[in-house]
């Protein structure tokens, strides 16, 4: 099964941005970290300063920052010990708790608890209890410290994510721009400049394209040169040779049977090199071509195949069926006999023994013929029309050109193969097509 194809764009953007994300929360949690622990470390040593505060001979007292300081365990307020049980065991250990508390808005109550020693040795208990109620907020109060930690990631995120996307765009539309001059190009533009796609290695690669479609182009000239020479050069001695053998029939009426022999051996190769000689013809025209139509009696140009190769059929024990009925179509002839002729032609020449039947119906001629042992295969079905089929069933340049042919006039090809059986059939169109 094909995998399906992904976007490039799509795939970058997705792990840049995921990339991104995990960035962002990873500083955003360091951020809010580093201020938590200033802020303690702020607190902290605020209620170190507070242990000098209390006065000797008193017992506690509340500083202008609202810590509660006091030499004895028991002064401290019952809210504390309350949540700390029991003194702390350790001197200069922030002990803190909040209650209703997340990361982005303040605890609606805070606890803390140091003891520490005053600059004369002695222990001190320093307690603070914050309270933040909704209802006593001040209507233009602040946003809190943690959300705009927050806010600036995410800000950052977005920012990040724009410039990343802006700068993909950038890439992709010349990417694209390259993409729908190359689905455009033909032969007809293999010597035009190609335009410019803003970025060198683009420039290069769509350089290389225009140059392997020139040379492209060059190399089918050279064929369909080469094609239309020796096709037209090789008609004259075709001729010829179908000329001298009429000849000889008429010189001397009555060969000897060795005579005829090479006769017929002669007359049989000069209908074979017609043949391919108009399939050479045929391959090297321009598929734009106009081709001229006239009405076709379909049952006499079949029959006149038929006859004209059914010497292939010689000394092979195969049975011939031919059941035609009176059709005529308006359609390229030369088109149409080619056609026939070739998968004819294939039924007669790969046919060793057995079957060979040729049905014409109006519109469509079927021609089924046993295949040899070797080219026997599990049953296929194959329908065209249009368009180049996938399956691979026939031989050589033959079924080439009709396939060729049967996509240029829009004719539907059916092939099949059943029980060691190939069977072809072509459906026509009466106006011979859209050419």
């Amino acid at each position: 099964m094909k995998q399906k194809s992904r976007s490039v764009k799509r795939y970058v953007l997705f792990w840049i941005t995921l990339l991104a994300l995990c960035m962002s929360a990873l500083l955003t949690y360091q951020s809010t970290q580093y201020f938590l622990d200033g802020f303690d470390s702020v607190q902290k040593w605020q209620m170190t300063r507070a242990a000098d505060l209390l006065p000797n001979g008193e017992t506690s007292i509340v500083t202008d920052f609202g810590y509660h300081v006091t030499r004895d365990w028991q002064a401290v307020p019952a809210d504390i010990r309350r949540i700390f049980p029991d003194p702390p065991q350790q001197p200069h250990e922030l002990q803190l708790h909040f209650e209703n508390w997340w990361y982005f808005a303040p605890p609606e109550k805070a606890y803390s608890l140091l003891s520490a020693r005053n600059e004369a040795g002695e222990l001190r208990y320093i307690s603070k209890k914050m309270e933040h109620a909704k209802k006593d907020k001040p209507k233009l109060e602040g946003i809190d410290p943690m959300v705009v930690i927050t806010l600036w990631g995410i800000g950052s995120l977005i920012a990040f994510i724009a410039i990343i996307y802006k700068i993909l765009s950038n890439l992709a539309s010349p990417v694209q721009a390259l993409y729908d001059w190359a689905r455009t190009l033909d032969l007809n533009q293999a010597n035009d400049t190609p335009p410019d796609f803003q970025y060198d290695e683009l420039n290069q690669l769509a350089a290389i394209l225009q140059e392997n479609l020139k040379d492209m182009n060059q190399t089918l000239e050279r064929e369909k040169e080469f094609l239309g020479f020796a096709s037209h050069e090789l008609r004259t001695p075709i001729t010829t040779l179908r000329s001298n053998a009429t000849l000889l029939d008429k010189i001397s009426s009555s060969p000897t049977p060795k005579e005829r022999e090479v006769r017929d051996r002669i007359l049989r190769a000069t209908l074979t090199m017609k043949g391919m000689t108009e399939t050479l013809l045929w391959l090297s025209r321009d598929s734009r071509e106009m081709i001229e139509t006239s009405p076709v009696d379909i049952q006499t140009t079949l029959q006149q195949v038929v006859q004209e190769l059914n010497y292939l059929l010689t000394g092979k024990a195969i049975t011939l069926s031919v059941q035609t009925r009176p059709c005529t179509l308006v359609m390229p002839e030369a088109a149409f006999r080619i056609l026939v002729s070739n998968i004819i032609r294939n039924a007669f020449q790969h046919t060793t023994d057995g079957e060979i039947r040729i049905i014409q119906d109006e519109r469509s001629v079927t021609v089924s013929n046993t295949l040899p042992h070797s080219a026997s295969q599990t049953p296929t079905e194959q329908t065209t029309s249009g368009q180049q089929p996938q399956n691979q069933t026939g031989f050589g340049l033959g079924l080439k050109l009709i396939r060729k042919i049967v996509t240029r006039f829009d004719w539907a090809l059916q092939e099949q193969q059943r029980d060691s059986v190939l069977h072809m059939t072509v459906v026509f169109e009466s106006d011979g097509g859209n050419l």
